[in-house]
């Protein structure tokens, strides 16, 4: 267990990172898809902080799945918002889709053995993907809102992944 949740976490960090540094710096965010990366963010990062502070109950239990599930869902309606993106990026998306619930279960059936308490190291990866997914979110949000400059998007044949700054 403790290579798997190590693996998929680290995949998943990377695809994020190619997602924003190869895709989203080449053709820039419109708003709505700020808000809605943050929004999953949050929820995502939210989730996976419930087994990484709170013991494994009843209502913690309860709290989790529904957050995971809202998170699920929230991931899915991305699709109705990225128009006019190209193959590879729709791919690391669809990666990162199929891993979303994957990392959420994997963590839960962790956190309901409390394997986490038993195997430190793990924990620890765990706090420092947390913590990477909350340095992610603070990053979009100053550099989507602060830092980027529309102008500087490379010429793209399709203006509808372009920033509306």
């Amino acid at each position: 267990m403790t290579i798997f949740l190590t693996v998929i976490t680290i995949l998943h960090g990377i695809l994020f990172r190619v997602d924003e540094f190869m895709f989203h710096r080449k053709r820039g965010l419109k708003k709505v898809e700020l808000i809605n990366e943050v929004f999953d963010g949050v929820l995502f990062i939210g989730a996976l902080a419930i087994p990484l502070f709170a013991g494994f109950s009843y209502w913690w239990e309860k709290f989790y799945i529904a957050l995971c599930i809202v998170s699920c869902l929230s991931i899915a309606k991305n699709e109705f918002f990225y128009k006019g993106l190209d193959f590879g990026e729709r791919f690391v998306h669809s990666l990162q889709y199929v891993l979303h619930p994957v990392i959420l279960y994997a963590y839960y059936e962790g956190w309901k053995v409390n394997y986490f308490d038993k195997h430190y190291y793990v924990w620890l990866v765990q706090l420092l993907y947390v913590f990477l997914g909350f340095q992610a979110i603070t990053y979009q949000i100053i550099y989507w809102n602060y830092i980027h400059d529309p102008k500087s998007i490379s010429d793209s044949p399709s203006e509808e992944g372009k920033s509306e700054n």
